[in-house]
């Protein structure tokens, strides 16, 4: 199961209380008619019968922001500046330690020890979301408050840092080109130069002890801030890269009397790092239906609905007349309830696919959040993934929702929500309830209990 969905801890929005929508039971039970699909799952076969089937339970979906994910320990993070038209702007930056590899103690860089250049080496990752046509300009600052590997970390979380930049590049993204290393070629690396003149304070560090271990390092040089410029009209990428891997780190050249020598400030599994995430959606038209439902929460009746990875987007889904399965005199067995989500693909591109894998997670009356049971099932039954041939997403939560209609769990509504929000930047455009194209609705199959 995925590690960010283990650690789920995100404030969650609170219901809106005072969203009302009405619909007779009689609209709720129309269409009904006996299934053939014998996929219904929570019956013995020998107690399938009567089985009647629904389209039509009413669903109630609006567009709210993440608040957060957590970000801290991923092997592979974003960086990088897009500016979606339809999405507005994702800004994703990387706060950092950089240590001293292998645990070596007492680093001494010889006597008359001088830099010649210091640079900031970054291993690319294969993936990346945008374009690469675009000039991505990264800076580079020292961070003025501390982090620790034991505490968590989540995508909002700004670190104050030094004024002014210690280093920055300007380049077009290459992430699928090799790269050459003092000589090698190796995969693809962003190079980032840092100047030589706060470079020097390594030598000070190390002349005045500061370098005995990594605990003496880290009272004094807390780690940096990677950032990229968000001045972008249009255009650009969220590029991904990886920490610990060993072309990733804060290398430095230097000489002393006698040699000509480097060393590398490394990130490794005991290094504290962590992703932020900020999103910017005041560039979003007015009329889009993502401008409405951001600012009129908790209603829609446009056709669309969002999602945004990176934690920008969730769609909230509530069952606004659920009561009217909830009869103490004819209760119902919950065979079947899979969520059909379609994307439009007329709004996604080559250089902006949509999301890979979508979860649910469902609230209490607290507004805390919790994975779906459904989902401890295996994955080919709980479902999630893209079919790509039709843009759609089936999710399977009939222990949820016979859960809910049988009292044992409030009705409180999900969020459906990217599944790796730290790694991806996918965004898509879904239909809502409210869609004649891509309609968004419950496959129920169910059977009335005597």
């Amino acid at each position: 199961m995925n590690l960010n969905i283990l650690r789920e801890n995100v404030k969650i929005l609170s219901r809106n209380s005072g969203t009302k929508f009405f619909l007779p039971l009689l609209l709720l039970m129309a269409s009904c008619k006996k299934d053939t699909d014998i996929g219904a799952n929570l019956q013995p076969q020998n107690e399938l019968i009567n089985l009647l089937t629904t389209d039509t339970t009413s669903l109630l979906t609006y567009t709210v922001p993440e608040d957060s994910v957590r970000s801290d320990k991923s092997p592979t993070v974003q960086l990088g500046c897009l500016n979606d038209g339809n999405f507005g702007k994702t800004t994703a930056s990387l706060f950092s330690q950089f240590v001293i590899p292998n645990n070596l103690t007492d680093i001494n860089f010889g006597t008359g020890a001088a830099v010649d250049s210091l640079v900031l080496y970054m291993r690319y990752d294969f993936d990346y979301y945008g374009d690469t046509m675009t000039t991505q300009t990264f800076n580079v600052y020292q961070m003025q408050d501390s982090i620790s590997w034991d505490s968590a970390y989540y995508s909002n979380q700004r670190k104050s840092c030094f004024p002014g930049s210690i280093g920055s590049a300007s380049f077009l993204p290459t992430p699928r080109s090799k790269s050459v290393v003092e000589g090698d070629t190796v995969s693809g690396v962003l190079r980032i130069p840092i100047s030589n003149a706060w470079a020097q304070n390594f030598i000070n560090w190390a002349a005045g002890g500061n370098m005995h271990s990594n605990s003496t390092l880290l009272q004094v040089f807390y780690g940096l801030w990677i950032v990229p410029d968000s001045n972008l009209a249009s255009g650009g990428a969220l590029l991904r890269f990886t920490p610990q891997d060993t072309l990733t780190g804060l290398k430095m050249y230097y000489h002393n009397s006698t040699d000509t020598a480097s060393f590398t400030f490394a990130i490794n599994a005991g290094t504290a790092y962590y992703s932020y995430f900020q999103h910017n959606f005041n560039g979003i038209s007015s009329s889009s239906p993502l401008y409405n439902q951001l600012h009129n929460p908790g209603a829609n009746s446009d056709p669309e609905v969002y999602i945004q990875s990176a934690a920008g987007l969730k769609t909230k889904i509530e069952f606004p007349f659920l009561s009217d399965w909830m009869s103490s005199t004819a209760p119902i067995a919950v065979n079947k309830a899979e969520l059909i989500i379609k994307a439009d693909p007329t709004q996604a591109s080559n250089d902006l696919p949509i999301n890979k894998q979508l979860y649910l997670v469902y609230l209490d009356s607290a507004g805390n959040s919790y994975v779906l049971p459904d989902m401890f099932e295996n994955s080919t039954y709980y479902g999630g993934s893209v079919i790509t041939t039709t843009s759609e997403y089936h999710i399977n939560l009939a222990r949820y929702f016979q859960e809910i209609v049988t009292g044992r769990t409030g009705n409180y509504g999900m969020y459906l929500k990217e599944i790796s929000p730290v790694i991806e930047g996918r965004r898509a455009v879904l239909g809502s309830p409210n869609s004649t194209g891509y309609k968004m609705y419950l496959h129920l199959v169910y059977t009335r209990v005597n």
